[in-house]
């Protein structure tokens, strides 16, 4: 009896003590004590100490650069730069930009004699960084600095007043479009090629001496602290662009539903080679400033003016209105707030109050082929064109459409997330939450099955987060709970790892598996959906990096379109991140509990059994940075020094 009490004693203990620690890759003492350390988008490693910042060798360990002068700094200091090989540093008033690669301080507020910074620019085409703000004496300022290594190439004092967009035109040549006026200049030296009034009240204000300057002056102090709606568009390949701007057409109404202000957008065309107007008066629409798409007949204005709305095409030239009665616009129900191109046709997500709407347009004969808008739960986030059908995706349900008679193909739409679906050999993987089941559209023919047969229910009153495909089956898990079940429907595994009663353990782990999530976002049918969800979990716990993930998807697409040489590390590096989220990770990181500390938990997918374990101890916060794509692990183990575990 005593022996198999001793064997029944093992039993219980074995899930205790078989987890191996993961491997240490390296620890290094540095040379004071860690404050914070966050691996970046890229993968660049950055540590807080109290006598300066540094990047460290993620394969080795070793300092690659340091910067004394940045010592002592809080965690709100930092604050990378999305769609960039840069992050900021912000000390008092000072604006510091630096490159996470090298290091280098490529721009330095104080160094530029700058005392505010209004905006600034990225311009890969011309390796430049664009800057505007005030001097020490208030007076405007903008310059130029080289991108490689932060000296001055020009600055100028030109009094442009609230900017709305610089962009690089190519020959050398930057368009800043300011409230007032647009200008061209040379990217190399700072000189006004051109410069011409953006409107007919902005070119008499001009004639009007030094009063009109005083009404400028004012009028530029008074929008210092509204947010003026004001959107900038180019076509590609187009010597013409067009601003919109959003005015408030009455001080609106009260009602029992509350205040009611109604807008109109006006837009403008001007000519990219000397700036002048296009159209002899604006075209004004009524709605706020909505979208603006580019057709070949003409310009396409999706206005939102709630249950008034109308969206009509307009011709390039003249500003006529081509549809609807005396092409004055198709009416459409709610106000359009996205819209979708499928390439046969377009389709529009409206909204009136609380609810969405989908319509969908023939540009080619100007109508909306349904007979009544189609109402969805939740806002539309992607959509994937079929053979003769649409399946599309909202942060709350999916179903399939038929754009000629507006009809769903299912009688009720599937309950789930962006997060919660994947691609895999023409088909679509979904969990559906109402049911708790895995089901699966055929995208040939748009048939849903089921996989599953059982409810998937997880403990601690969590829900499945995210769906993968593994080549041996679907993988589903929340915070700490996962399964599986092979592609026969079977259940492979369920597993729950208790979580830990500390607060502070969850906001790095999160973290990197948004960040991780962007990147697949990136390649996906959903990527507005995913990155939505992920920014917005990410943000509950921190403000900044919830930022940061919220645009971390374009930061890809971004950078594979810079001609810069400059960039072409931050490129490389993006790539070759993008590609090993493609590649899928065989293991996940969870933070649970064991005795008194905590731990992080790795995870197999294949079994859903702990591999490993690194003891973060009883820190209530455990000073450590994740990076969920390489697998690698930083961790503050005592105040000087810094251990790495390589999990994959």
């Amino acid at each position: 009896m005593k022996f198999f009490k001793i064997l029944f004693i093992l039993a219980v203990l074995v899930p205790f003590t078989q987890y191996a620690q993961v491997e240490v890759k390296w620890s290094k003492q540095l040379p004071t004590d860690i404050l914070w350390q966050e691996v970046t988008t890229l993968g660049n490693l950055v540590v807080s100490s109290r006598e300066g910042l540094m990047g460290i060798d993620t394969e080795t360990g070793t300092i690659s650069w340091s910067n004394r002068s940045l010592g002592n700094l809080e965690r709100h200091a930092f604050d990378e730069l999305p769609n960039s090989p840069f992050f900021t540093i912000s000390t008092g008033t000072n604006l510091h930009m630096i490159d996470q690669f090298s290091g280098k301080e490529v721009f330095n507020s104080a160094n530029a004699g700058m005392q505010t910074i209004d905006s600034y620019y990225l311009l890969y085409d011309s390796e430049a960084i664009l800057v505007a703000g005030t001097d020490g004496n208030g007076e405007p300022l903008m310059v130029s600095v080289d991108m490689a290594d932060g000296k001055l190439a020009w600055s100028m004092k030109e009094k442009f007043g609230r900017i709305v967009a610089a962009n690089e035109l190519g020959n050398r040549e930057l368009l800043v479009v300011t409230l007032f006026n647009n200008y061209k200049l040379n990217a190399d030296t700072g000189d006004i090629i051109w410069k011409n009034s953006n409107s007919k009240e902005a070119a008499q204000l001009d004639t009007m001496g030094k009063f009109g300057a005083l009404l400028k002056n004012a009028a530029e102090n008074m929008s210092q602290d509204i947010d003026i709606q004001i959107q900038y568009y180019q076509p590609e390949n187009s010597d013409v662009f067009y601003l919109g701007s959003q005015q408030e057409r009455q001080s609106g109404f009260t009602s029992s539903s509350g205040t009611t202000i109604n807008y109109t957008n006006n837009y403008n065309a001007y000519s990219s080679k000397d700036g002048s107007l296009i159209w002899d008066e604006e075209l004004t629409v009524n709605g706020a400033l909505g979208h603006v798409h580019f057709l070949k007949e003409g310009i396409l204005v999706l206005p939102d003016d709630g249950n008034r709305t109308k969206i009509n095409l307009y011709d390039y030239q003249t500003r006529e209105g081509f549809w609807g009665k005396k092409g004055r616009g198709i009416a459409i129900k709610g106000g359009v707030y996205d819209y979708m191109d499928s390439g046969n046709g377009i389709l529009l997500v409206s909204r009136t109050n609380n609810k969405d709407f989908l319509n969908y347009l023939d540009p080619v004969s100007g109508t909306i082929t349904f007979d009544k808008p189609v109402k969805v739960d939740g806002t539309v986030v992607g959509i994937v064109p079929l053979d003769r059908s649409i399946l599309y995706i909202t942060t709350e349900s999916m179903n399939i459409l038929d754009p000629s008679s507006g009809k769903e193909l299912w009688d009720k739409s599937i309950q789930t997330t962006p997060e919660l679906t994947a691609e895999h050999e023409g088909k679509i993987y979904v969990f559906d939450q109402n049911s708790g089941i895995v089901r699966v559209v055929d995208l040939s023919n748009g048939q849903l099955s089921n996989l599953s047969s059982i409810a998937l229910s997880f403990e601690g009153k969590e829900r499945p987060k995210r769906l993968e495909i593994m080549e041996d089956g679907v993988f589903l898990h929340s915070d700490q709970n996962l399964a599986k079940f092979d592609l026969d429907g079977a259940l492979s595994y369920q597993k729950y790892y208790p979580a830990p009663k500390e607060s502070g353990w969850k906001r790095a782990l999160l973290y990197a598996s948004s960040v991780r999530a962007a990147y697949i976002g990136a390649s996906s049918y959903y990527i507005s959906g995913a990155l939505s969800a992920a920014h917005n979990d990410v943000r509950k716990e921190n403000e900044v990096a919830g930022e940061l993930v919220a645009q971390v998807g374009n930061a890809y697409g971004e950078l594979g379109n810079m001609a810069s040489s400059y960039a072409v590390n931050a490129f490389k590096q993006a790539s070759a991140r993008l590609k090993a989220t493609k590649a899928g990770l065989d293991f996940m990181f969870i933070m649970s509990k064991k005795d008194k500390d905590v731990v992080l938990l790795r995870i197999s997918k294949l079994t859903g059994d702990v591999e490993g374990e690194i003891n973060l101890g009883k820190d209530r916060e455990p000073i450590y940075a994740l990076d969920d794509i390489t697998g690698q692990v930083y961790y503050r183990s005592t105040d000087k020094e810094l251990t790495s575990y390589q999990t994959r």
